[in-house]
């Protein structure tokens, strides 16, 4: 039997014991057209079934809906559809993932949870207790493990423990998280049952969890209950260092430990001895947990710097995520507010342990987080530290911008220079002018080819990635994207699957969103999931529009870097102690065609040590009437001062009385005069410059 038959039956036998008669029923069109296409596959029509698939899968149909499709199909067809090649075998397993994610729909209604568990504990019959435990499952997962979590604590009835702990069996990964959170229950009777069931299950998520309380707890008979099933999930050793391990796994969404059964929007504590359920965004869900471990870990090590820096890690990326789902247009309000008492956490943590996140930033590539430390270390630092090194080496140019403004401010503080690294990061910040970008997740590599060179017709950047797995993480580590477009044919995950990856990213959720076929009924499929559809290049025209959008919210933290980055290099040039001449290009760069934020500051800076070479820009950003009159004026200041200090052309100062004598605002006009003033001027030159602008101040007849 080949991988994927196995792996297609296994899967489906699972789904099947989940049934439940209390499961909704199934709509007709989703049953229809799935019925529908496997009757093209019964038929030996196998391209037209493949076709009929992705269409189902194009519209986007509720998960609980693909799960009753499912249940009601024949395993021996859906099996060999998956072993009849490469996109059969994609196709089919994404429709188990939508199935099973259906089952993860789960009712959160307690009067039915109450009354399926009450018949659960009263059925004598083991086949009974089963079935019943199976529907529980099915239809409440994890929301039913406080029923049994409860009973946990009963001295007076080992029977219903039994039961419980059975219960608990029953639900298996479902119940894990809320038995790890019970073995905080004030009860001891409730801790050791919770550990002797976390035992029973082996689950490796519950290992540094138990060994942390085989170290910690007050009472021996918990703690053996906890060191044998700790070794029963795989663990051993230190509790801090697995719990460490476990914090780092959850920050990084391993697998290992957030594995599609073990998503949820919910995470567990103890509340006396009941469970409490608190409702989190799916974004922070992995922060709350990772959390969860690095606090654990303090716990046991009050001295440990790699546990408070995990903390202030997660509380910086909790703030970060919450403010990208506020941009995005979701009300998280009071979240945003639970953050910022979270951040209090980053503010006390100490200078070493914000250093030790930001090497942990850089060490795992992450420069969202990273760039975000930097910026807070920069604040508070006397000295260059670590972190702020190993940021400048790598990890992206958000990441090394952020700390080369973060080592500008550490060295005018300190009275000390800057390196050239520095300098040179913060030219490049500054005169980095964001550019459109595409993404293309396309397994068609000719025909992204032929995408990425209309793209650059365009003027716009097209990064390729040749599989949908490339692709997701392509768009993780850009700082801004336009338009993402999705092909039809790569060798990973569908082109559904790529759609709703990047949907569910509260960055790119409302990033438009184009699907490259030629299958015109495929696209119709996809609906308004989709901003539209082309063959190939030659419909690239239908992302002009999308092209002259304003910045989206991280090219705009991109640009206000730039911002940030000039007028550290105009710190840096007054105070007299850096050469910043390694950052003329990127200061030239950043005076015209940008905003004030940028432009005054790069303008500031050139005024402290820019000379002749950059006069001739100054001037045409001086004249130019489309930009700002702040710009206009800080360049007639820009030119004034390299005036006072270097012996300039007579056709500066013409093109001065040009400013002066024409229909500038007079503002532009006045800064142009000064400008003058403080030029090295001959007696003549003066001379013809006071006569130019002459005015008689009086009316006329």
């Amino acid at each position: 039997m080949s991988r994927s038959r196995f792996l297609g039956q296994l899967a489906l036998t699972v789904l099947a014991a989940s049934a439940t008669a209390n499961a909704a029923p199934s709509l007709r069109d989703v049953s229809d057209d799935f019925n529908a296409a496997i009757d093209l596959w019964k038929q030996g029509r196998s391209q037209e079934a493949l076709d009929a698939m992705s269409r189902i899968l194009a519209g986007d149909p509720d998960a609980s809906e693909v799960y009753e499709a499912y249940l009601s199909a024949d395993a021996d067809v859906l099996t060999s559809f998956m072993a009849e090649g490469e996109q059969y075998t994609i196709v089919a397993k994404r429709l188990l993932e939508r199935a099973s994610a259906g089952r993860r729909e789960l009712e959160r209604d307690d009067d039915r949870i109450k009354e399926a568990v009450s018949a659960y504990l009263s059925a004598s019959d083991p086949v009974e207790r089963i079935g019943a435990i199976n529907a529980i499952a099915a239809a409440h997962g994890e929301f039913a493990a406080p029923r049994f979590v409860n009973l946990l604590a009963d001295d007076d009835d080992p029977a219903r423990v039994r039961s419980a702990v059975g219960g608990l069996m029953g639900l298996g990964d479902k119940a894990v998280l809320p038995l790890v959170a019970a073995l905080a229950s004030g009860n001891e009777t409730q801790r050791r049952n919770a550990a002797m069931t976390l035992g029973f299950i082996a689950d490796p998520r519950a290992g540094a969890h138990l060994l942390a309380t085989a170290e910690s707890d007050a009472s021996d008979s918990v703690r053996g209950a906890a060191a044998e099933a700790a070794a029963r999930c795989g663990a051993s050793g230190s509790a801090a260092s697995a719990l460490l391990a476990q914090g780092n796994a959850y920050h990084a969404r391993s697998s290992s430990v957030l594995f599609d059964s073990a998503l949820s929007d919910v995470v567990w504590s103890m509340d006396g001895a009941r469970l409490a359920a608190t409702d989190v965004p799916a974004a922070i869900y992995n922060n709350e947990l990772a959390k969860d471990c690095f606090y654990k870990a303090l716990a046991l090590d009050r001295t440990s710097i790699d546990a408070a820096a995990g903390i202030a890690r997660e509380s910086v990326d909790i703030a970060a995520k919450l403010d990208t789902l506020a941009a995005a247009g979701m009300d998280v309000a009071d979240l945003q507010v639970a953050a910022a008492e979270g951040m209090l956490a980053v503010e006390s943590a100490g200078l070493g342990a914000l250093d030790r996140a930001l090497q942990m930033s850089v060490a795992s590539g992450d420069a969202a987080t990273g760039a975000r430390l930097a910026a807070v270390i920069g604040a508070i630092a006397g000295q260059p530290t670590p972190g702020l090194n190993a940021a400048m080496s790598g990890g992206g140019l958000s990441m090394q911008g952020e700390a080369a403004v973060a080592l500008a401010h550490i060295a005018v503080r300190s009275q000390t220079s800057a390196g050239g690294n520095v300098v040179e990061m913060l030219g490049r910040a500054a005169g980095r002018r964001v550019v459109k970008v595409a993404v293309i997740i396309d397994g068609d590599a000719q025909r992204a080819a032929g995408l990425v060179e209309a793209l650059a017709a365009q003027n716009v950047l097209g990064q390729h990635a040749g599989s949908g797995t490339q692709g997701i993480v392509m768009l993780s580590q850009l700082a801004g994207v336009d338009a993402i477009l999705v092909g039809d044919d790569m060798p990973d995950l569908t082109a559904d699957a790529v759609v709703q990856q990047v949907r569910m990213n509260p960055a790119f959720e409302s990033t438009p969103t184009y699907l490259v076929t030629s299958n015109e009924e495929l696209s119709d499929a996809f609906g308004d999931r989709i901003n539209g559809s082309f063959a190939g290049a030659d419909g690239i025209d239908a992302l002009d529009d999308v092209f002259e959008a304003k910045l989206d919210d991280s090219r705009a933290r991109a640009d206000a870097l730039a911002g940030r980055a000039a007028a550290a290099l105009g710190a840096l040039a007054r105070s007299a102690r850096t050469d910043i001449s390694g950052a003329m290009g990127g200061l030239e760069e950043a005076i015209s065609g940008r905003g004030d934020h940028v432009a005054i500051p790069a303008l500031g800076a050139l005024s402290e040590v820019g000379g002749a070479g950059q006069i001739d820009k100054m001037l045409a950003v001086l004249g130019d009437s489309d930009t700002s009159d702040a710009v206009r004026v800080a360049a007639a200041d820009a030119i004034g001062a390299i005036g006072s200090r270097n012996a300039l052309a007579e056709a500066v100062a013409g093109s001065l009385r040009d400013v002066i004598s024409g229909d500038a605002p007079i503002g532009v006009r006045s800064a142009a005069a000064r400008a003058l003033g403080r030029m090295n001027l001959g007696g003549p030159a003066r001379a013809g410059v006071l006569e130019a602008v002459r005015v008689r101040v009086g009316s006329s007849e």
